[in-house]
Parts: C-alpha cells; structure tokens; sequence
C-alpha cells in the first residue's frame, strides 16, 4: 500500500467506487475508524467493529432522522444531502415519511410484523413454481439469439417482476415502479445537486400517491399480497396505519426487493467469467451454489455501505465519537476482513461458514428480504447452467464499469455469448 494513507481516498469519488477495495485495505490497516475529512462521517471498515455498530442499540440507532429515537438531533434526514429543501416537497405535495423499519425496538417490531408474513419460509417456498418459471421465460426470450445484454435483459427484470407480483402490483406498471426504484437508489447516492433532489422528490412524490391509490384498492379488494397487508392492517387502537407509516414500509420493500438482487446476480456472473474454473466446478456439483451464492453476496456486497448515527459519546476502535455523529458502515470492506474470512479476496466455493458475512445485515435489522433474494439467486444460476453452455464475454461490448454510488455497487451492463444446450 506504500506511502498511501486513508486520507487520501474519497469515497465519494466516482474513481473510488468503481474498485473501493484497494482503499478499503489501507483503511481497514491504517484507520480502521476514520474520520472523513471529506464527508465528516466516521467510516468503518473492521468486521467486529461493524457488528458492534449493528447491534449496540445504546450508543447506535438506525433511524437517522430522530423521528422514533428522540435521543437524536442530527439536522439529517437519511441520505438526502439538502434534507430541508427536500421535506418541503414531501410536505406539500405528499406524505413526510419516517423510515418505519428503520426504528429500533419495540417500535421496530410493530411495523416489522406487518411485513413479515409476506416473507416467511412457507412463502419463500410456495413462490419457488412462479420464479422458475419466470427465469425460463427470461431465458427463452434470449437464447436463440446466443448472446445477451445479462443485465438489462435478465438482472434488471427477475427480481423487479418478483417484488412487483409479492406486492401485488401490476405487470404493466414494471417501467414506471422500476424508475421509481431509481429515483430512491440516486437519492442515496450523495451526488445530487440540490435542484436534482428536488426534482428526484417530487417524482417520489408521484410513487406516494400511486401508492395510496393502492392502498385504497386493496382494502376494497385485499389480496394474497403485500399491500393487502399493510393497507388493512390496523393498529392497537383498531385504526388503520397511517399512509405515511405503510408509505415507508413499501418503497423500502420496492427498492430492497429488487436492486440488491440485480447486482448481485450480476456479479456472480461476472466473477465467473473471470474464473471459469469455477463455474466448471458448480456445472459438476451443484450443491456448491448454496456457497456459491453467499460468496457473490460477500465479495460483491450489494449495499456497500448504510448509516448509523451515535446516539451518545462513545469509543470504537480507540476512537472517541461524539453524539450525534454519522457512522459510515463500509459491510464491502468488513465482508473482506483478513481478520475474520482467510483469503478474504479469493472465491472460495468451500469456505466454512459461508453466511458469516454481514451484507444482510444481523440482529432485528436483519435483511426481511434475504431468503427471498437467496432463492432468486440460486433457482437463477440452476437455470442458467441448464441452458447454457461456453458462456463468455463480449468484451468489445463490455467495459466492464459500476453505476458511480456512495452507497450501493452494481454493474452497468454484461454483454455475454453462449452456446444453447438442446
């Protein structure tokens, strides 16, 4: 690592996050609690330091905005960086939403329990015959051509009709669920101008109101879906939720159902483009997905990085951090620790314990979707080595680049050839 010292990578440098792992290392040797002078937040980078912070509710809370956790002034709402400009929108044109999922218990556990019967194993499983059948008709749309764009056209779309169908949502309105999508993974990404996040929050403002609309349907009509749930059910005081709370619940569970899997899937495939010894190996034993697949999550993590905010003074790592200070969770750079993961670089389909890695993160903040994204993740890579053989890459097509993000780390597209297996 020579002369090079944590002060100076940005990771809010586009540069930076394309590869963040080589700045993650000096960090996690150097400063494994640093202080960034570029955005004031406290970044961790250490796996027992990470698992500190996730599950210390005394000194850390999740809900950035203080809105549950009265303990916290932090003049923050989330990951918007003019957070005043932005609530104003909300406030006249929709709904000022507080992160439901994002309170710590008892209050966590209300809201938590009305998303989780759409998540249970009886669920998960009883929904295995409709995504098979969806990755097979992904795959017929393709495999006569012998080549695909692996992102846009069976990435993007698995996981989005997945969500779409749980939360009860119609397949005509994928376009515009899938933007809306967007809209929230660019309002985390810590690169707006303040125009631009007025303008991204007033397209979720548009999401809002769809929503609701939703919501009065389905209590018209309840389904066997999501919305069905949130919209009838009802408080201690036998009252509906308020659109507000359920409003939080859905567009968390509309970007988590369906963003982490697409870049998930995405770069499993890529790393074994890169180590077709590999994928040799899972043609011949496919018992080795199920690490296989907690490997892409470990290496790639999806969400490289949420928040936290000190609820009083504290020390981690020897470093004091005041209350009311941002802590930056780097889980891409704790998923990597040599301390805790032997090799931590190389894809090991053997590695023991393969789920120990935090990308789901633990304790009540557990990912509700993870069972769900596993399943999508494996019936996905089965199918593909069923029916498709040489797989390669394209590289005059490809070049190989992240979407730039503070926050999450996908892959911008992978032009990909095959050989189909009759």
């Amino acid at each position: 690592m020579g002369s090079e010292k944590p002060e100076d990578f940005n990771l809010t440098d586009p540069a930076v996050q394309e590869c963040p792992y080589h700045a993650y290392n000096v960090l996690r040797s150097q400063a494994p609690v640093h202080k960034d002078p570029h955005t004031g937040f406290y970044v961790i980078t250490r796996y027992d330091d990470l698992k500190r912070v996730l599950r210390d509710y005394e000194f850390f809370s999740r809900d950035l905005s203080g809105a549950w956790d009265k303990t916290i002034d932090t003049g923050r709402k989330g990951y918007w960086r003019n957070p005043v400009e932005v609530s104003k929108v909300f406030a006249d044109g929709g709904w000022l939403m507080a992160d439901c999922l994002s309170a710590e218990p008892p209050i966590h556990n209300i809201f938590r329990s009305l998303a989780d019967p759409a998540f249970t194993a009886g669920k998960v499983k009883a929904g295995q015959p409709y995504i098979e059948a969806l990755i097979q008709e992904l795959v017929d749309g393709f495999i006569d051509d012998g080549k695909v764009e692996f992102v846009s056209q069976f990435c993007v779309p698995l996981p989005m009709h997945v969500i779409a169908d749980r939360m009860g949502l119609p397949k005509e309105d994928l376009p515009r669920l899938k933007a809306w999508s967007q809209d929230q993974v660019d309002s985390m990404s810590q690169r707006l101008s303040v125009e631009e996040e007025i303008a991204n929050a007033k397209r979720q403002v548009e999401f809002q109101h769809y929503l609701v609309d939703w919501f009065g349907r389905k209590r018209q009509d309840p389904q066997d879906d999501i919305l069905s749930i949130l919209a009838n059910a009802r408080n201690e005081q036998g009252e509906y939720f308020k659109d507000a709370e359920l409003l939080s619940i859905a567009f968390a569970l509309n970007i988590g159902g369906n963003e982490t899997t697409t870049n998930s899937i995405a770069a499993g495939m890529l790393l074994l483009m890169e180590q077709p010894e590999k994928m040799a190996e899972l043609r011949g034993n496919r018992a080795l997905i199920k690490n296989f697949i907690e490997e892409i999550i470990r290496l790639e993590t999806p969400v490289q990085s949420l928040f936290r905010t000190v609820r009083k003074d504290v020390e981690l790592g020897g470093v004091a951090i005041p209350k009311g200070a941002t802590i930056d969770m780097r889980f891409g750079a704790a998923n990597r620790d040599p301390a805790e993961f032997p090799n931590p670089e190389e894809m090991d389909l053997h590695r023991k314990s393969p789920g120990k890695h935090m990308a789901y993160g633990t304790a009540h903040h557990h990912c509700i979707g993870a069972p769900l994204a596993r399943q999508e993740m494996t019936l996905a890579f089965n199918i593909l080595l069923d029916r498709l053989d040489n797989i390669r890459i394209a590289p005059e097509q490809t070049d190989f680049s992240h979407h730039p993000h503070f926050a999450l780390r996908g892959l911008k597209a992978l032009n990909l050839t095959f050989d189909k297996i009759a």
